[in-house]
Formats: C-alpha cells, sequence, structure tokens
C-alpha cells in the first residue's frame, strides 16, 4: 500500500497522478504525426504550450513524461512544417473534418452554486462580492441524448456525404467526430466546411416527404438538425484532443466509441483505489449517477477517480490517496 500526502498546492497530487498515467497510456496517433502540431496545456498555466512536432510515441511521451500535460492536442491539419512558430510558415496541406457536440448545447443542465465562505448552496451568482463555485450537474440520462445526437451526425456524414466519421467521448461532457481526410475533403475551406456544419444544424430542405432521402425525410419523421460548435468544424487549423489522452476538466479519459455503443461510468477514469478528499462546499453531488454528501472542510474518503473529478470541477481537494 502507497499513501502520498499533498501538502501544498491542490494539484501536486493530480500532476503526479496524471505522469503515471501517461508512463503507459495507449494514444491513439495518426499515421502522420510528423505532419501534426502537437500542444498541451500544462498544470497551474491558462495558456497552451505550442508548435510542437514529433515523430514517434516515444518521443512524444517522452516529452509529456518530463511534461506532465492537464490537457493535450495534436492538429486537425498537416503542415509542411509544423514546428514553425508563425502560422503562415507552417505550409498548410488540408485538414480533418471535425465536428463538437457539448452538453450544455443539448441537455438542460442544472447549474448548482455555492458560496466559498460557508461552502452552502445558494442561488446568488456572487457571495460578498466574491464569484459562487459553481457545478454542472452532469446526468448519464443527458451524455446519452449527446450521444444519440453524434450517431445522427454519423449517419448524415456516411448517408448524405459519402464520409465516414469516429466518434470520440470527449473526456468530460461531449463528444467529437472526425473523419480523416485526404484529397478533396481535406482541402476544404472555412466556406466549404461552414455550408456542411449549416447543413446539419440548420436543414433546409426544399420540400419534405417521409419517404425521401436527407433531411426531406428527416424532417418528416421528426429528426431535427443539431446544435454543433460551428467554429470547431469551421476552423482549418483546429486542436483536437488525442484519443487516450485525459481531459483536465474532469480527469477521464478521451476514448474511441466502438461498434456505435457507449456506456457513460466511472470506468472512464484510470485511477484505481482511494483517496481522502476535502471538500470547498456543503451538499450531496451527484458524479456517473452516484450520490456523495459532501461537508465543506471535513475530509472523506471516496474512490479516486471521484476525487479527481471534484477537484478539477473545483469543489475541493484530494489530500492524500492510497492505491
Amino acid at each position: 500500500m502507497q499513501i502520498s500526502i499533498s501538502h501544498q498546492e491542490q494539484n501536486k497530487i493530480l500532476k503526479l497522478l496524471f505522469s503515471e498515467y501517461y508512463e503507459k497510456a495507449e494514444l491513439e496517433l495518426p499515421e502522420d504525426m510528423e505532419l501534426r502540431e502537437f500542444a498541451y496545456q500544462p498544470f497551474d498555466s491558462e495558456t497552451y504550450v505550442r508548435h510542437l512536432s514529433f515523430t514517434s510515441l516515444q518521443e512524444l511521451r517522452q516529452y509529456i513524461l518530463q511534461n506532465p500535460p492537464l490537457h493535450l492536442y495534436y492538429s486537425s491539419a498537416r503542415y509542411q512544417l509544423p514546428s514553425a512558430k508563425n502560422m503562415e510558415e507552417k505550409g498548410w496541406l488540408g485538414s480533418d473534418l471535425l465536428f463538437d457536440l457539448d452538453a450544455d448545447e443539448i441537455c438542460e443542465i442544472r447549474v448548482r452554486r455555492f458560496c466559498p465562505q460557508d461552502g452552502l448552496e445558494t442561488l446568488a451568482t456572487e457571495c460578498e462580492s466574491q464569484p459562487t463555485i459553481e457545478y454542472p450537474e452532469i446526468t448519464k440520462d443527458c451524455i446519452m441524448k449527446v450521444f444519440d445526437k453524434a450517431l445522427l451526425i454519423k449517419d448524415i456524414l456516411k448517408e448524405d456525404f459519402g464520409l465516414n466519421a469516429n466518434i470520440y467521448f470527449s473526456g468530460n461532457r461531449g463528444f467529437h467526430l472526425r473523419v480523416t481526410c485526404y484529397g478533396d475533403c481535406a482541402l476544404l475551406d472555412s466556406d466549404d466546411r461552414k455550408e456542411i456544419a449549416e447543413y446539419i444544424s440548420s436543414p433546409k430542405p426544399t420540400y419534405i416527404h417521409e419517404e425521401n432521402p436527407g433531411w426531406s425525410g428527416r424532417l418528416a419523421k421528426g429528426i431535427d438538425g443539431v446544435n454543433i460548435d460551428m467554429q470547431v468544424t469551421i476552423d482549418i487549423r483546429r486542436l483536437v484532443r488525442i484519443p487516450g489522452s485525459l481531459n483536465g476538466k474532469a480527469g477521464l479519459k478521451v476514448v474511441e466509441v466502438k461498434n456505435d455503443k457507449f456506456e457513460y461510468g466511472e470506468w472512464l477514469s484510470p485511477f484505481e483505489g482511494n483517496c481522502v478528499f476535502l471538500p470547498y462546499i456543503s451538499g450531496v453531488i451527484n458524479v456517473f449517477d452516484e450520490k456523495y454528501t459532501l461537508k465543506k472542510d471535513s475530509p472523506i474518503k471516496i474512490p479516486i477517480s471521484i476525487g479527481v473529478y471534484l477537484s478539477l470541477k473545483g469543489l475541493g481537494r484530494v489530500k492524500a490517496y492510497v492505491r
């Protein structure tokens, strides 16, 4: 049994856990990774380190073990010189086609607020001139609604455009779809990609009939357009999360959805064991549809997967963990 105790900042244990995860993490990298820009956000930083280039998984792993990432990305674009600091000097060669779905665009999310002074729940947005601690409570039902929309987009891309998309859970509260593009698909400019995004989100067929293909038939059957992050699709230089990496907003893995089946749950966290968690708030909190009763400044023993999740949501910090 190994025990680790945090005496300083909240991120000390989290940084160690992330670093240990990346020692053996199975990262899904493109075959042409030498043409991609890589980037990451360090712990305790609001800015990204960009314009990195790697030629192998071993080279990337060596770098991130020395620089543990809170978030880890590569570019949807291919470049002649991916490490060039100036975007124009990189030499754009084309980009994959991306779509982003987030729970707050599809579900009515219950956002709970707590006063930092006493930890009690409030309806106000400030407590004694200080911003409240906010916790958007994500349910399995909500995530599955978002997933259903992801499946719909995948079908639209295949049926209406002949494109094959892979679906990835974002590691937080949404899904990404990516079409690996070559040829004409890769060379679509921002205007072309905007047309595709608008086709998916705001369909306007000339007439509607249940037996027709495309949106004409879908609308007749009560299937509506999908709210997506338009900018993600339009941006030809977008950074995408590396499958197998951890999302620093929740501590969950970015995973590809296999066989169009997905289950939202604790299995998405790679962390095992228990921890001592020190809450900043008081209340009954829902995580993966499980209830946890927290009391401000009263340590509680919970699974480390939940402790990491709540820490990254700003509801407290991991004081110690056992594995």
